[in-house]
């Protein structure tokens, strides 16, 4: 286990598409079975962006450097203005069909990110600030404003405004929440994001794809490991439009087993983990 990225946390929960393996379905279940689906597509796309952000912004450049031009491996492009506005680094990402080759999903990104930042995560003081410019992931449009501050030693206070992302269909998703980061384990390689740990506790409101009012409440830490697809520990309380289910994402291992308990029935469930 190593250390955890540091970034917006928007919704921040990597839910994967759920397809119940119990046949005891009732209309209800049915519903929420489609609501979960629709949590996962969000929180997966968001937290790609969050990634994106920790891969761009985690690096040692000096102070000196007011601009900044580099590509990585994956498809496409994807490169990085830096400038100086008194203490805060301004970094502008602009991406053309790029794929990211370290990443767990193969999306391409199209748009810009715009990332203030001041000071660092391993620093007393540090925070960031997100913002998009015509940002989209496979054709869907991602807004909002996120902005993480550093409260303690490893904890980080991550808020998501005005978040919404438009897909390719014409439905949108919003989001808003409130997040608690704990850096768990990887501090010790802070310019190398890909062996992060950490834990996220808090709630996200907003309108899904059906109109439908949510809330989720994490109800026990949730566990993030960048090698895996998959969120791998922690339990949430979903309720949309009146109608609660827990997601129960199991005890620390990296597999997409889970359990939605929906009306007083468990159910075993298979995370799909989208692409």
């Amino acid at each position: 286990m190593k250390r955890t990225s540091l970034i917006i946390a928007t919704g921040l929960m990597m839910m994967a598409a759920i397809s119940f393996t119990s046949c005891e379905k009732d209309d209800n279940t049915d519903t929420m079975a489609s609501t979960l689906e629709q949590d996962d597509d969000a929180s997966a796309y968001l937290d790609d962006v969050q990634t994106e952000v920790d891969d761009l912004t985690m690096i040692s450049d000096s102070k000196s450097a007011d601009y900044a031009l580099f590509s990585v491996e994956g498809q496409g492009t994807r490169t990085r203005k830096t400038a100086w506005e008194g203490d805060w680094r301004v970094d502008t990402i602009t991406y053309v069909d790029y794929v990211n080759g370290n990443s767990r999903y193969e999306r391409v990104k199209n748009g810009q990110i715009v990332i203030r930042t001041l000071g660092s995560p391993l620093q007393a003081t540090f925070e960031r600030q997100v913002s998009f410019v015509n940002f989209n992931i496979n054709g869907n449009q991602i807004e909002g404003q996120k902005r993480i501050v550093k409260t303690s030693e490893y904890q980080y206070s991550v808020t998501l405004q005005n978040g919404k992302i438009t897909f390719t269909d014409g439905t949108t998703y919003t989001r808003n929440s409130e997040r608690t980061r704990t850096w768990a384990d990887g501090y010790s390689t802070p310019y190398y994001i890909w062996d992060d740990v950490y834990t996220v506790e808090g709630t996200d409101t907003g309108v899904n794809r059906n109109g439908y009012t949510y809330t989720h409440q994490i109800t026990n830490a949730l566990m993030y490991q960048m090698t895996c697809r998959w969120i791998v520990e922690g339990t949430i309380e979903m309720t949309v439009n009146g109608d609660s289910a827990i997601l129960d994402y199991g005890n620390g291992d990296c597999d997409n087993n889970a359990t939605v308990t929906h009306n007083g029935k468990s159910y075993q469930i298979r995370l799909r983990g989208a692409n």
